[in-house]
């Protein structure tokens, strides 16, 4: 079977990636080695063809003329953006096909990618996000619902191709919800797989992280809690003296007081006292040493407004770390992975106080109870590995192509 994946980001050379992407290499990879064709059709400020791991990977020029300046772009040019990208993705679908014929098209998105779609091959949307979400929960004031009463045509585009897919999956039970309320079809939930090696990782990192200490990992930006980890930063460090708290991200621009500032910068506003145990590492490529990081931290504090199954999440829990995020009345989907108390905590979402007590319950746990919640959190995800994950696609595969 030859399958083309359709990724806005893709793991290679380097490369940083969001969990889109790492999605995409883990499944091109165990389809590689069961015996299947898979090209991955990615983009990049130029156009480039390799092979990385036996996958063909071609970087495309999909979005020519649409710098992304980290800043909002006005609706308009997302809008033209996201047209734009659909048609040179698909163009590229289109060349390749004629090379060497495709069995079927998986999407890796919710840009629009479906919109121009080649309507005599089987088309799959895996939905990563719904945007009038993730948009909405990046701002510093965030309302669920208003965001589901949004109707951008930047993003109403983006549900318009989804309702041109020929079968649709989403990780989480609420991303399930909300696209079958918006577009009447109703995804298939398959939880992501999670790739860690089965080994002992070795500390490599140097003195300044020797000891004890808490860590964040994964995007900086308000709609990952940021503005509530702030909060609770350096009142942690005041009544934990023994303690660090290591934060790692991409160093990204938020708006704070109607301006822009570096994400670590708005840390460093917020965190006073303690500034010498509060350690911004940057985004980490080098998975063998983040996981190495999150493994040997005391526990992992990872809320979330709004998420389909955070990869920072399942990564942890795979590596058997307490997970402190967050839930709301609507659903983070994290509460899909976590039950309070069982395998890990949950606070109130946009909840400082609620969040910096969930941290406070974890540290006051025993050894024994401490090992409780990692080995039940472990449990949760084991059977989340590629292979297991493959045989339910191949399921829907082999539904489409009868």
């Amino acid at each position: 079977m030859h399958i083309v994946f359709l990724a806005t980001h893709f793991p290679v050379k380097g490369l940083s990636t969001c969990g889109s992407g790492n999605y995409v290499a883990n499944m091109a990879r165990i389809m590689i080695r069961s015996g299947h064709k898979v090209t991955v059709i990615t983009e990049a400020p130029q156009r480039e063809i390799f092979e990385w791991q036996g996958i063909e990977v071609r970087r495309i020029e999909a979005t020519k003329g649409f710098k992304n300046t980290g800043r909002p772009m006005p609706t308009y040019k997302k809008f033209l953006k996201n047209l734009w990208r659909s048609l040179w993705y698909n163009y590229e679908v289109y060349k390749i096909d004629k090379e060497s014929p495709i069995d079927l098209v998986q999407s890796v998105s919710a840009y629009a990618l479906a919109l121009f779609r080649l309507k005599k091959l089987p088309y799959i949307v895996r939905v990563s996000e719904y945007m009038d979400l993730w948009s909405g929960a990046n701002n510093e004031k965030f309302d669920f619902e208003a965001c589901l009463r949004s109707r951008k045509i930047d993003n109403e585009i983006q549900y318009l191709a989804l309702k041109k897919a020929d079968y649709i999956i989403a990780p989480s039970y609420l991303m399930q919800r909300v696209i079958y309320n918006k577009v009447g079809k109703k995804p298939q939930v398959i939880e992501s797989p999670v790739v860690i090696d089965k080994k002992n990782f070795i500390f490599k990192e140097n003195s300044f992280l020797e000891g004890k200490y808490w860590v964040t990992f994964g995007a900086m930006n308000y709609r990952k809690g940021i503005q509530s980890l702030a909060q609770i930063i350096d009142k942690l460090l005041n009544e934990y003296s023994d303690m660090k708290y290591v934060m790692i991200g991409k160093d990204k621009e938020v708006k704070y007081n109607e301006s822009f500032i570096m994400a670590s910068e708005f840390f460093r506003l917020h965190i006073s006292q303690n500034a010498d145990r509060f350690i911004f590492l940057d985004e980490i490529s080098d998975r063998d040493r983040l996981f190495s990081i999150v493994k040997y931290s005391y526990a992992c504090i990872l809320p979330t407004r709004v998420d389909n199954l955070p990869n920072s999440c399942l990564e942890a829990m795979a590596l058997g770390k307490i997970v402190i995020s967050s839930t709301s009345k609507n659903g983070t989907s994290v509460e899909q992975l976590i039950t309070d108390g069982k395998n890990g905590f949950l606070a109130e979402m946009d909840n400082a106080e609620d969040l910096y007590l969930k941290v406070q319950q974890a540290m006051s746990l025993s050894e024994d109870e401490k090992k409780t919640i990692e080995d039940n959190a472990f449990e949760r995800v084991k059977n989340l590995t590629p292979e297991n994950v493959y045989e339910k696609m191949m399921e829907v595969y082999s539904k489409l192509l009868l």
